[in-house]
């Protein structure tokens, strides 16, 4: 039998060993939390550059991106933060009162909540893609999800399908520990291309 480096086996078993590898620097540069941000638009970039370069080095891509985001990576995840705060606070206070008004208040604040949430999927990988202003990135990433419906809504399932193996599957999260949340946003690359491919030929 001839050993052969470039079967198949070899291939995999090299891109399983870069998936383990990005995500251990994505976990690492994502853990003082306020730079969650700038590794989610980085990893999103990262794996839209790596689906159409497979020899990409992923782990040196990551960490390129990861720089250039960082400003405005940072400033939009901590503004995201601060809007979700202000919005889940108030469907708690007003949920535990009975005047009239609280049900229509808190209702508009679950809506709030949602188009946050949805505008997050468009939000990141334009953080990452595009070298715009805070202001800018924000008023786009709006304006997407609309006309781009159908695809932000495929991105937030994909979303709430990884959040469940996390969370109720101890298979789940040593997955996500090991390879798993370089493979969530792998395949949030493929629906972030064919979303921003109408908006530019760099993507």
């Amino acid at each position: 039998m001839k050993f052969n480096p470039n079967s198949s086996f070899f291939r995999a078993m090299g891109t399983l060993v870069s998936f383990v590898a990005v995500n251990f620097v994505f976990i690492i540069t994502c853990l003082p939390v306020f730079t969650i941000g700038a590794g989610l638009a980085a990893m999103q970039r990262t794996m839209m550059q790596y689906i159409d370069q497979s020899g990409l080095s992923l782990t040196r891509s990551y960490l390129k991106n990861f720089k250039s985001s960082f400003k405005l990576g940072t400033t939009t995840w901590l503004t995201v933060l601060a809007l979700a705060a202000v919005f889940i606070f108030n469907v708690n206070f007003w949920r535990g009162l009975d005047d009239w008004f609280a049900t229509p208040v808190m209702v508009l604040m679950i809506i709030a909540t949602g188009v946050l949430l949805l505008i997050c999927q468009v939000l990141f990988p334009l953080v990452g893609t595009f070298a715009n202003t805070y202001k800018q990135t924000f008023k786009n990433a709006a304006l997407l999800v609309l006309p781009e419906l159908p695809k932000v809504l495929l991105l937030a399932v994909i979303d709430v399908l990884a959040a469940l193996l996390f969370i109720f599957t101890s298979f789940g999260r040593v997955t996500f520990v090991l390879f798993g949340f370089a493979f969530w946003l792998y395949l949030k690359a493929f629906v972030d291309k064919k979303l921003l491919a109408n908006y530019s030929d760099q993507v």
